[in-house]
């Protein structure tokens, strides 16, 4: 057993920041998979090591780290080879506010988007009773409330048209910030890329191509290219199996027409067209 224990789910974006910055600085560890339909991110043992009930959690020689920006910065502070921090105070606050925006904006906004895309077939299949014990069991208000206008309400959700406009202003943003280099904090890839890499990747697994490909986005396209080419990709994001990433851009065809006409009174919104 290797010094460091990953406890995480594939499919969670917080947990696949961790993996990738795992596997940036070639990191051997012991992953735990945390089976997140079945709630076991719920169960006392889990909570035990993790009171919110969310993943990741990583162990480092017997020490319990939570919350995926603060295992980041830990795993700098630890294993300093290769830097995946800036070294100038500027452009390392900056990288700091990337990922705060991201985690704090942008998080909440995807998840809405894929729950009410991909998850709400599942959500809907369960037992009334089950889908309500597993909202109720979320320790976070937002993103219970979230979850449940997703599973109740769907693409019709007020806060769904809201969660698209905010995704747009993050890819506006990610343009904007890599005129500056081929990364988000200039020439060198740091936490601020490892944690926007999950959410840009969930908008093409949900069928949504065309957000990242849009007219006066071409310096995004060819970041997202320049990261799934990374050794570091292949390590997380795209070791997700395939039949499940073809299932959920299958659905997310299907939603494609519906959503378009859902959002097209909503000005701004470059959604809408095929992928």
């Amino acid at each position: 057993m290797t010094a460091l224990r990953l406890h995480h789910s594939v499919f969670s974006a917080s947990s696949q920041k961790v993996g990738l910055a795992l596997a940036e600085k070639r990191l051997a560890h012991d992953s735990v998979t945390v089976d997140l339909q079945a709630g076991e991110q719920h169960s006392p043992a889990y909570r035990a090591l993790n009171p919110r009930g969310v993943v990741p959690t990583l162990v480092h020689d017997g020490a319990v780290l939570v919350e995926s920006a603060a295992i980041l910065e830990y795993l700098d502070d630890v294993f300093p080879e290769p830097a995946l921090r800036p070294s100038d105070p500027v452009a390392r606050q900056r990288m700091r506010a990337w990922v705060r925006r991201l985690d704090d904006v942008h998080h909440p906004a995807n998840g809405m988007m894929h729950y009410a895309i991909l998850g709400r077939p599942a959500l809907l299949a369960m037992p009334p009773e089950r889908l309500e014990a597993m909202l109720q069991a979320m320790p976070n208000r937002r993103d219970r409330a979230l979850r449940t206008a997703a599973a109740r309400q769907g693409i019709e959700a007020p806060e769904f048209a809201d969660a698209v406009r905010t995704q747009e202003e993050m890819l506006d943003a990610m343009e904007a910030a890599l005129a500056n280099g081929p990364f988000l904090i200039g020439d060198n890839i740091s936490h601020a890329d490892l944690v926007a890499l999950p959410y840009v990747a969930r908008l093409e697994q949900m069928g949504l191509s065309a957000l990242i490909e849009a007219a006066g986005r071409e310096r995004l396209a060819g970041w997202y290219a320049g990261m799934k080419a990374r050794p570091s990709w292949g390590a997380t994001i795209g070791a997700l199996p395939r039949q499940v990433v073809e299932h959920w851009q299958s659905l997310g065809r299907q939603a494609w027409a519906d959503i378009a006409r859902h959002l097209a009174d909503h000005r701004g919104s470059r959604f809408g067209g095929s992928n």
